[in-house]
């Protein structure tokens, strides 16, 4: 679906999309804290507006200046209107399908049924003693992600704790440590390719939004 040629044949990036997030995510999720979750977040939501930014721009030159400029006077004074031209009408859509960072407060109810349950009960308790935990993700159509970034922060807070404990000669720890590592990157993988998932799918909607608009001018 998303690999057909919009109405102007200039395509949006989906590619560099999805090669720049899994860069940001190897550069800000090597540890998992609640700074590094927040300047993936940002870092991600950056580098969707810029893929779409960049479309609609070459598709507003295209037409107005470009190889396919419009040569009715009229045609390309709606095309180029201030309040309803094309320009206007892709930046309205970006603001009402605005993706927004949020935050969720990460607390003694969150459930990871892979977790051992008296590490859930170490971990919450250390939690429920601060308050001050939170985990920053990005809203694009639901708040799943900023969920599955307050799990990935809740196993990362739960690894740390384990990795301090005093009995680290015990047969089981190096096994437990990996096992911490193993739920770390599954949770991350999660949340990586869903993120991509969606924000390809709203980089999709935006393209084909611009078609609709092209057809209501007359293009």
């Amino acid at each position: 679906m998303m690999e057909q040629l919009s109405k102007s044949h200039i395509m949006m990036d989906y590619v560099r999309l999805e090669k720049e997030v899994r860069q940001k995510a190897k550069e800000y999720l090597g540890e998992i804290t609640e700074e590094n979750l927040k300047l993936f977040a940002e870092s991600t939501k950056f580098i969707t507006q810029s893929v779409f930014e960049k479309y609609y721009l070459e598709v507003d030159h295209l037409y107005s200046d470009g190889a396919l400029k419009i040569k009715n006077e009229e045609l390309l004074d709606q095309f180029m209107d201030f309040h309803d031209g094309y320009r206007a009408s892709m930046k309205k859509w970006m603001a009402n399908n605005e993706i927004t960072i949020r935050e969720m407060k990460v607390d003694t109810s969150i459930s990871l049924p892979d977790l051992p349950s008296e590490d859930i009960k170490q971990t919450s308790l250390v939690i429920a003693g601060t308050g001050t935990l939170v985990a920053v993700g990005l809203f694009i159509f639901t708040d799943l992600w900023i969920a599955v970034a307050a799990e990935l922060l809740f196993l990362g807070i739960a690894a740390v704790i384990y990795k301090k404990k005093k009995d680290k000669q015990t047969a089981d720890y190096e096994f437990k440590i990996r096992e911490y590592e193993i739920l770390i990157e599954k949770e991350k993988s999660h949340l990586v390719n869903g993120l991509i998932k969606d924000l390809k799918t709203w980089l999709y909607n935006a393209e084909e939004y611009s078609d609709k608009i092209l057809t209501k001018i007359g293009i």
